[in-house]
């Protein structure tokens, strides 16, 4: 395996630009997009700055922030005065931008061709999920570039896995901006004692696993300790209430509708490739390096389809990039055959720039019918009702008020005041509620009062005020407000509405004391 093929070409260099300039014009419109996850992190980094602790509630430890490596990320950041929110975005958007020159990397050090290198490359930075979430202040671009940056490392150097200290410690920082890629560092665990047959093999495998150990491994330690616990709370709290084939099956069709929207021409082409043209991609001397990729990119949605976690785009975005490599492989291995003269490279060229136009007119299209839409009409609308609750709840109530909530992003981080989670994702004791049944039964039968006594309560729901019709316990509810979003993401266009109330808890124990 040749390291790098040459010195960047003149074709390679104008799609470097055009892409750069391409992800920067899409993500422009999406500046100011907001989702109500990404003020979870800002709350945990606005505590971890003020001294508080790695906490979403003072006082209490729970390992509900899935990504510790973006959130001390902002932590460091308003820790030296910068706006939490501003600092999330302009993060999240350089790494979407570093992702396309890693990319292009990854096809420098694998594809032969510098057109269907140049080819991909423009087509990656088109990805319209991968564009929707950079804006968002969330942790998938860092985690994708992190991904993608091992996977250069990977295939750096004669032989596949010939820098495993480089590609330990880059899919190490990967697990800690997404939990997912610990599945990666397995893989490279399995890869790394696979070849540990030989003084070489048992080099590699030291060096391998040297910074997993040390850095993701210091982090297990430090979670056990702090938080009593070695998985994210959101881990559980996500899958409550999932189970059965339908729940399973409904999963992985929720993912192939993901997948299929941005990626499905590379999908489709990976396949034939694979059947009809690709023969030499399977000739690899050593099984174990060609199966990581496939194991991580096959492997993601499995482990979401057996542990029933309700997948949205995000969650599947560091797997893509991926799948676009490995389809670009393919197709370039089947349409160069085995020895490529002038006309086949011709062929090869006009091919990839066709395959080009037809990935990016697929994104473009759900960009303009998927993601601009929903950013245009789900940021104001979270800006009028969490974001404006949460202020309404900082001004209005007092330091001691406690607040109970399906969503908790806005309401914590502008609030400033105690949450309990009716999602369960930073609140444990909801959980065992949400595993016997919805959570729109367990609120209106107000199972979280059996731990806490919130002074307000938030429910969401198709109508407003649905409490005072559904929940037995309606007498004790003082209704403050409602207010209307559109729909809560691409995957849940259905319009709900936000209903603010204030709890009378001894109406509440007379209500109960009768049934």
């Amino acid at each position: 395996m040749q390291t790098l093929y040459g010195p960047m070409t003149r074709v390679e260099r104008w799609a470097l630009a055009l892409g750069l300039v391409l992800a920067a014009a899409l993500m422009w419109p999406l500046r100011h997009y907001l989702t109500d996850d990404t003020f979870i992190h800002l709350r945990y980094a606005s505590n971890v700055a003020a001294g508080r602790g790695l906490v979403f509630n003072v006082g209490e430890r729970v390992y509900g922030c899935t990504s510790p490596l973006w959130v001390t990320l902002l932590a460091d950041a308003i820790a030296i005065g910068f706006d939490g929110l501003t600092a999330a975005r302009v993060i999240g958007m350089a790494a979407a931008l570093a992702s396309v020159g890693l990319f292009l990397q990854l096809m420098r050090r694998t594809v032969p061709s510098p057109s269907v290198r140049a080819a991909a490359t423009l087509a990656w930075a088109g990805h319209a999920w991968m564009i929707r979430w950079s804006t968002s202040g969330m942790e998938t671009s860092l985690a994708t570039t992190l991904t993608l940056a091992g996977f250069v490392a990977f295939t750096e150097g004669s032989r596949w896995g010939a820098r495993p200290l480089r590609t330990g410690a880059l899919w190490s920082l990967a697990a800690l901006a997404r939990p997912e890629a610990v599945f990666l560092l397995l893989l490279w665990g399995v890869f790394l004692l696979i070849e540990a047959d030989n003084r070489e093999g048992l080099r590699r495998l030291v060096l391998g696993t040297l910074a997993p150990v040390c850095v993701y491994g210091g982090w297990v330690v430090f979670a056990r300790l702090y938080f009593h616990t070695f998985w994210p709370q959101t881990l559980v709290a996500k899958t409550a209430g999932a189970e059965g084939v339908r729940d399973h099956a409904e999963n992985l069709w929720r993912m192939a509708r993901i997948v299929g929207a941005t990626d499905g021409v590379l999908a489709a082409v990976l396949v034939l490739a694979l059947l009809v043209g690709a023969r030499r991609m399977w000739r690899s001397p050593a099984p174990s390096q060609r199966l990581v990729p496939w194991a991580w990119l096959l492997g993601l949605p499995a482990f979401y389809a057996s542990r029933g976690v309700p997948v949205i785009s995000r969650y599947l975005v560091p797997s893509l990039p991926v799948l676009g490599w490995l389809a670009w492989r393919a197709a370039e291995r089947w349409w160069a055959g085995e020895q490529p003269g002038p006309a086949r490279r011709r062929l090869v060229a006009v091919a990839a720039a066709a395959l080009t136009v037809l990935v990016l007119a697929q994104n473009l299209v759900v960009y303009r019918t998927q993601v601009l839409p929903h950013v245009r009409t789900f940021t104001p609308a979270l800006e009028r009702s969490l974001i404006a609750w949460g202020r309404w709840f900082d001004r209005h109530t007092p330091q001691d008020a406690v607040i109970a909530t399906p969503d908790i992003g806005a309401i914590g981080y502008f609030g400033r005041r105690r949450v309990i989670d009716l999602a369960g994702l930073v609140t444990p004791e909801m959980v065992p509620g949400l595993q016997r049944e919805s959570q729109e039964d367990a609120v209106a039968g107000f199972y979280f009062a059996s731990f806490a006594r919130p002074d307000y309560l938030v429910d969401r729901a198709a109508v407003g005020q649905s409490l005072m019709t559904r929940s037995p316990y309606h007498a004790c509810l003082e209704p403050l407000g409602d207010t209307y979003v559109p729909n809560l993401g691409v995957s849940k266009p259905e319009p709900v509405i936000y209903s603010f109330y204030r709890v009378d808890w001894a109406v509440f124990d007379s209500l109960r004391a009768r049934r």
